[in-house]
């Protein structure tokens, strides 16, 4: 899946700058993971789950 690589390259890409901030938060740092990777993982379960479902 191209799109899901892409999403994880550019959260690594994004994030990174910002390590020294999120490692004086890791709390805020773990919330900011689960919040993106929630995001990405619903969109692959969406159209892995939901693809054959059209209700027109």
């Amino acid at each position: 899946m191209p799109g899901t690589a892409l999403g994880l390259f550019l959260i690594d890409f994004i994030v990174r700058p910002f390590a020294r901030i999120y490692e004086k938060w890791p709390l805020a740092m773990l919330l900011v993971c689960l919040i993106i990777y929630g995001i990405i993982g619903y969109i692959v379960v969406k159209s892995v789950y939901f693809a054959d479902e059209h209700h027109y």
